[in-house]
């Protein structure tokens, strides 16, 4: 799966990235599989893409251009969905960012350098925010999502590519891409000093690639993670510091 030689230097403004991204979305997802409904609007707030503008609108730093991108799997269900849109909740008020903020203040990581995204674009028709995402067990679906992630690529052109559990990670290493295919199904997370790869090669595009505990249930899975002689938090607060 290519893009071909897209990947020159950006001409986007920051502003301008999230628009771009959420209008193109058809162009490259046309299947409809079952349980999965499309975001019909982007909200303007700090939330994932698509649901929100996958930017950190937190503060007034506008001319910072993100080149982290964070990859989760959905952006959640239908309701969810509804009840960010309507104002009635915020996304980032919930487990996911409350734990991603906490780890990335620990890693001194600038949330204006982060474009927070997912592999899946449509929504959950389901009352469950976890597990396999529906659209998974649709082969056109994956592939027209991977699609759609190679072109998120090609738009960010990110130094450093952020996995948020499993399922992110699995679908980043069916891109053809060498040197990350331990992130199959997940299994970089239970593997010693296999979560940080650098110059990873993606369709030409040089970045570092780091697999992450998902934050939402970070407090119990990340335990197992070892690099170098770090174990637990600390693995995943070094990962981050080396390649910030």
């Amino acid at each position: 799966m290519e893009l071909g030689n897209n990947f020159g230097e950006r001409i986007l403004k920051r502003e301008e990235i999230s628009k771009v991204l959420f209008n193109k979305i058809p162009e490259f997802i046309k299947s409809e599989p079952k349980n999965v409904q499309k975001v019909k609007k982007m909200v303007d707030t700090t939330a994932f893409f698509p649901g929100g503008k996958g930017l950190w609108l937190e503060d007034d730093q506008k001319d910072i251009l993100p080149d982290i991108l964070i990859l989760g799997q959905d952006f959640s269900h239908v309701e969810y969905y509804n009840q960010v849109a309507s104002g009635d909740i915020k996304d980032i008020d919930g487990a996911t960012w409350r734990n991603m903020i906490k780890l990335f203040k620990e890693a001194e990581i600038d949330f204006n350098r982060c474009f927070f995204s997912n592999v899946f674009m449509g929504l959950r028709v389901s009352d469950s925010m976890t597990g396999n995402f529906p659209g998974k067990r649709s082969k056109t679906y994956v592939n027209e999502s991977m699609q759609f992630l190679l072109f998120q690529i090609e738009t960010i052109k990110p130094k450093v590519i952020i996995t948020l559990g499993k399922n992110p990670a699995d679908i980043l290493s069916r891109l053809n891409v060498k040197g990350i295919e331990i992130f199959k199904n997940g299994e970089v997370l239970k593997t010693k000093d296999e979560g940080l790869k650098y110059d990873v090669d993606i369709s030409g595009h040089k970045c570092a690639v780091l697999a992450l505990e998902h934050p939402s249930m970070r407090n119990s899975n990340v335990k197992r993670r070892v690099f170098k002689e770090f174990t637990g938090n600390l693995a995943e607060v070094e990962m981050l510091k080396a390649v910030k």
